[in-house]
């Protein structure tokens, strides 16, 4: 005697598969919202120096500079709000744009 069920169902994959992308969605969405703030409004030295393309120690170079967008918090943690590095990004271009000048941000010519 087998004492097996079997049970066939139909199911619409499109709808299967809608619903996974829905989940997702909302999972990237809450784990977005418990990110500290600072994170979401700002990038550390490594993070812009990614964002740039440079290397780490020509980014705390830049940081020096007056009208780079850098804060010191507790006199040592260097951060880079997002939207300054943006409207820092936004000047230089436009200051370059008009000029023949090629900048050079490190490494071999």
């Amino acid at each position: 005697m087998d004492n097996r069920i079997t049970i066939k169902f139909e199911v619409d994959i499109t709808d299967v598969i809608a619903q996974i992308i829905q989940l997702l969605n909302t999972a990237e969405k809450d784990k977005e919202e418990q990110k500290p703030l600072s994170l979401l409004d700002a990038y550390t030295i490594d993070e812009a120096a990614k964002v740039l393309g440079v290397s780490k120690s020509y980014m705390y170079e830049l940081a020096k500079h007056k009208d780079f967008p850098a804060i010191k918090i507790h006199g040592k943690k260097i951060i880079i709000p997002r939207r300054g590095l943006e409207e820092w990004m936004q000047k230089k271009f436009e200051e370059e744009k008009g000029s023949s000048k090629v900048i050079a941000m490190g490494g071999r010519r």
